[in-house]
């Protein structure tokens, strides 16, 4: 089995942060490291190649600490110039069993040491009942069990959190009532805080409840009619900046929290931004191994509508990676202008042979991240920055989910 995440994508220059304090210098006339302002040194740090460096660099003593927890925009400069790294693979290995993790990047020796110190085996949920993840989110985990409770695991703290459903959830609902999924809500700049989000749905309605960390209770939004039967599948739907997006499949659209856009799709459909900003949807037509990237824009009347950006034909790129094998290919997950995808085919001898691939749209380069005999149900687990770089001056968690009417 291949363990070894594709190198981090080469970085940009990075942009100067405007300087507005000179250096100062040292009774004697000379400049020393300690010389250096808040701007210079923020300057310097966003040259760092990744963010185990950086943590490193501000922890060596408290003014650099300090320049970092101070300033909001060197730290969604540095998250946009160096994304965190992938520490691991969550995979389904079946019903009954707790999800399996596959450990990447065990060549780094800070990889290596937070895998070494975390509970990615999750040994600190109850065993009552079999937990599936659902979601993985800023160094969260989210799973769910039958006895109508959720659970978010941070492996880096060991710390577990397993929540009740509310109570309400199903009142009011008609026939076919059932869970269609549960997402993170999480915040760069308050990451000891977190919303649950749980969607289900009936016969032909949606409703979302929401669960807050920081008022440890739910908010239940009333019914929505879908307008049309409901044809939306479990685990369809991806949650992009405070809103879960949903394919409805019978009719071609995507249901948003409050909208619906007309667009014809097909299944295993993803959404998120691309790296310059623009809320994207990608999606693999198996048949042919192409991948699709639609972009939102508007219209001469200013109304908004889904426009074809690019068509990727990705048949070579995979076949040089799998040494010529093709199967099945699925989108697991798109953040930040990288893409997850799943490839899973039945060998001439019946063994299912399953890929985990990562692409990034602006290079088009595929690398394999692990390949195996286990199902495509992964969700990619990525380093989470430590809070003590994060200053503790602001306890918005910078989402706001709106009610479902």
């Amino acid at each position: 089995m291949s363990s070894e995440p594709p190198p981090p994508p080469p970085a940009a220059k990075p942009p100067s942060i405007p300087s507005t304090t000179a250096l100062a210098t040292a009774a004697d006339g000379t400049t020393t490291i300690s010389s250096l302002g808040q701007d210079q040194l923020l300057d310097i740090f966003l040259r760092l190649p990744n963010l185990p460096d950086l943590v490193r660099a501000a922890l060596t003593c408290r003014p650099w600490l300090c320049a970092v927890r101070s300033s909001p925009s060197f730290r969604r400069l540095f998250r946009a110039l160096h994304p965190a790294p992938l520490l691991g693979i969550f995979l389904k290995v079946d019903d009954d069993t707790a999800p399996s993790f596959a450990p990447l990047r065990r060549s780094d020796p800070v990889v290596t040491a937070a895998l070494r110190r975390g509970d990615f085996f999750l040994t600190s949920l109850p065993l009552d009942d079999a937990w599936t993840v659902t979601d993985c989110r800023d160094g969260y985990v989210l799973l769910w069990n039958t006895l109508w409770a959720v659970a978010v695991v941070n492996p880096m703290t060991w710390a577990v959190d397993v929540i009740s459903f509310p109570d309400d959830v199903a009142d009011g609902s008609l026939s076919d009532f059932g869970f269609l999924g549960f997402h993170l809500l999480t915040s760069d700049e308050n990451p000891r805080s977190f919303r649950v989000v749980c969607l289900c749905a009936d016969v032909s309605r949606v409703r979302a409840a929401v669960f807050s960390s920081d008022t440890r209770g739910w908010a239940v939004h009333p019914w929505v009619e879908i307008g049309g039967e409901n044809s939306l599948k479990y685990g369809a739907g991806t949650m992009v900046d405070g809103s879960v997006y949903w394919p409805f499949y019978a009719e071609g659209r995507i249901i948003k929290i409050n909208t619906a856009s007309s667009v014809d799709l097909p299944s295993h459909t993803t959404i998120d931004y691309t790296k310059d900003g623009h809320l994207c949807i990608v999606y693999a037509s198996h048949d042919d191994f192409l991948l699709h990237v639609w972009i939102r824009g508007v219209d001469g009347d200013g109304i908004g509508i889904w426009v074809p950006q690019n068509i990727l034909s990705l048949s070579e790129e995979i076949g040089r990676v799998t040494r010529g094998w093709l199967g099945h290919l699925r989108v697991v997950q798109v953040r930040s202008g990288y893409v997850y995808l799943s490839m899973k085919c039945i060998t001439p001898v019946g063994i299912l042979r399953c890929w985990f691939l990562f692409l990034s749209l602006e290079t088009i380069k595929i690398e394999s991240l692990i390949h195996g005999t286990f199902g495509d149900c992964a969700y990619p687990y990525v380093m989470a920055w430590p809070p003590c770089l994060i200053g503790c001056d602001g306890s918005s968690t910078g989402h706001e989910v709106e009610a479902s009417h």
